[in-house]
């Protein structure tokens, strides 16, 4: 049995309908109207289902296998072609690392400059900085959905870190190059990280400093507390007793000017002249943005009146299309 579908055309596709059936001259102009919606739908659908590789009239069952194609088709290719590039570019790098460092430490290819290089220290030097800056955005993103074991983890691989250098210093280990190296050089390695760590996570959560002081856990206060304390106690033995394994003494760190250069811009940049830059070029527009309120948006009107008139001048640009069409 036909199915009888009745849609809604435009004015001026009607007009082209009619115009197209008045250059076949019919007998009836609206059956000829009719009859050329039914040629251009016929066509058109004859060559849409050609691309989309099914026959003429297919079954439902043979839509049905095409789209699930179609679809994992469609999810698999920008996916697996992303990860297979991805993929390709991490393994060539770590092949090309992986031949620098034969080359450089066991056939001692002088221009790597790895011999030179081959204490733990030096690289930790050199990619301490770029680990910090990699992983505290995706720490401040995702830190909410960090479950406890991940944060005991975390912890874990602190405390035996912490025990890793200490035995650096005492067995000593000597690869590490930690014997020798002084406490104002640890200062210097970590002071720009840290530093770089407040600053991402203050501008991304929008807190002034002294908020985001207020605002820490009773524990996280007792650790900057001992923190704090535990510098202030190395000060006092590296000047007044004499502790050299300080460095605070040795010559090329023995002034204000020293100090300065070493803090003045990794402390002060996040937690005091930051703020007050950003303050003095935006006249307070992030707070002002932090304060406005996106204004609810109206209530749309009733509007029977036009809906009663777009109706009667649809009806009159209306053309009831009958053909045969697959049920599926």
């Amino acid at each position: 049995m036909p199915a009888v579908t009745t849609f809604t055309i435009e004015p001026d596709e009607l007009l082209g309908l009619s115009a197209l059936a008045a250059l076949e001259k019919p007998a009836d102009r609206d059956a000829g109207t009719v009859a050329m919606a039914r040629s251009l739908m016929h066509t058109a659908l004859t060559d849409r289902l050609t691309e989309a590789g099914l026959p003429w009239a297919p079954s439902a069952e043979a839509v049905r296998r095409r789209a699930a194609g179609a679809g994992a088709e469609t999810a698999r290719t920008p996916a697996d072609g992303g990860k297979v590039r991805k993929e390709s570019v991490a393994a060539a790098v770590a092949v090309v690392m992986l031949i620098a460092l034969w080359g450089g430490y066991a056939r001692g290819w002088a221009w790597t400059g790895f011999r030179s290089n081959g204490q733990l220290w030096d690289w930790l030097n050199l990619l301490l900085l770029p680990v910090v800056v990699a992983v505290i955005p995706v720490w401040i993103t995702y830190k909410a959905y960090l479950g406890r074991v991940r944060r005991a983890v975390y912890w874990a691989v602190i405390a035996a870190w912490t025990a890793f250098v200490i035995a650096g210093y005492l067995i000593p280990i000597g690869w590490t190059g930690f014997h020798g190296v002084t406490l104002w050089q640890w200062i210097n390695l970590l002071v720009i990280p840290v530093a770089l760590a407040i600053t991402m996570a203050l501008t991304s959560t929008r807190i002034r400093p002294m908020a985001a002081l207020r605002a820490l856990r009773p524990y996280q206060k007792g650790i900057m507390a001992a923190l704090v304390a535990g510098w202030i106690i190395t000060l006092a033995g590296g000047y007044a007793l004499g502790w050299r394994w300080t460095g605070y003494t040795d010559a090329a760190n023995d002034s204000l000017w020293a100090w300065l250069q070493m803090l003045l811009v990794p402390l002060l940049l996040p937690t005091v002249l930051q703020p007050a830059l950003l303050k003095w070029i935006t006249g307070d527009a992030a707070d002002r943005a932090g304060q406005a309120a996106p204004a609810p948006a109206p209530a749309p009107a009733p509007a029977a009146g036009r809906s009663q008139s777009r109706r009667r001048s649809t009806a009159r640009s209306m053309a009831s299309v009958r053909d045969v069409t697959p049920s599926f």
